[in-house]
C-alpha cells in the first residue's frame, strides 16, 4: 500500500497521533475509497503494515526517514518498516534476498516457502494470494522487475534508508559490523562499498557517528534525529 502510506505521510507531521491519522482514513476519506468497508479494511492494512502511532518507535524513525530521503529510496523504506511487522514479509525475505540479480523469481518455491513456515495454517487459495501480495511488495521497493515472469533487480538504497535500516537492526542488539549482517541491511541491496558511502554521507549530515579502527567500527546512531522515537 505504498500510494496510500505515501499520502498519510505526505499530508500528516511527525505529532499526529493514531487518531487523528485513524480520523483522517475513516472520517475525511483522505484515501478516496468508495465506501466506508473500504476505509476501514485500507486503515486496517495501513496499521498492520506501519503502525502508525507516532508512540511506536519503528514508525516515529519511518517517518524521519522519509522526509530525509530520496523520493526514489522512499519504497524502500515502507518495505524496511513493513518486515518489521509482517512475518510472511520475513519469510519472503529469505527466498527474495538470497537470488542474484536478473534470477527469475519462482511463484511456487515462495508458496512452499510460506507454507513451510505457516503449517496447516492458511489455504492454498490464501497462499496463492499472499504469494502475490509479497510479489507485489518486493517488486515495489525494487527488489523484483517485470510484469508476468519477474527476476530480481537491485533496489536503490541511499543514506536515509541506510540509517533507518541500521536503527532497526540496532533495536534487536546488533551492533558494529554485525549490524550489516540483520536482515534490514541486507534488505537494501547496497555494496560493502555503497554502504560505506552512504554511512559516511550520514555522518556528514548528523545522522550517526562512524568510527572504524584497526578492524573494529562503532556506529553510533544520535537519538535527537528521530524527534522522540523511543527505544533506541
Amino acid at each position: 500500500m505504498f500510494k496510500e502510506i505515501s499520502t498519510i505521510l505526505g499530508t500528516t507531521n511527525v505529532d499526529t497521533s493514531f487518531d487523528e491519522i485513524k480520523g483522517k482514513v475513516i472520517d475525511e476519506n483522505q484515501l478516496q475509497k468508495a465506501s466506508i468497508s473500504g476505509r476501514r479494511k485500507s486503515f486496517a492494512h495501513l496499521r498492520k503494515a506501519y503502525g502508525l502511532d507516532p508512540d511506536i518507535p519503528i514508525f516515529r524513525a519511518f517517518r524521519w526517514a522519509w522526509t530525509v530521503s530520496e523520493e526514489g529510496e522512499r519504497p524502500l523504506l515502507a518495505l524496511l518498516c513493513a518486515l518489521c511487522r509482517d512475518a510472511s514479509l520475513r519469510v519472503s525475505a529469505s527466498y527474495i534476498l538470497t537470488l542474484p540479480v536478473g534470477t527469475i523469481v519462482e511463484k511456487q518455491v515462495l508458496s512452499s516457502e510460506l507454507e513451510r513456515a505457516f503449517p496447516n495454517v492458511y489455504s492454498p487459495a490464501v497462499v496463492e494470494s499472499m504469494t502475490r501480495n509479497l510479489f507485489s511488495s518486493w517488486t515495489q521497493s525494487g527488489h523484483l522487475q517485470g510484469f508476468r515472469d519477474k527476476s530480481r533487480a537491485k533496489a536503490s538504497s541511499h543514506a536515509g534508508s541506510t540509517v533507518f535500516a541500521l536503527y532497526i537492526a540496532s533495536l534487536t542488539g546488533l551492533k558494529g559490523r554485525i549490524l550489516f549482517d540483520s536482515l534490514w541491511v541486507r534488505a537494501l541491496d547496497a555494496t560493502d562499498r555503497e554502504l560505506q558511502d552512504s554511512i559516511h554521507l550520514a555522518s556528514r549530515r548528523g545522522w550517526l557517528k562512524y568510527h572504524e579502527s584497526g578492524g573494529m567500527m562503532e556506529i553510533t546512531l544520535i537519538p535527537e534525529i528521530f524527534a522522540g522515537a523511543r527505544g533506541l
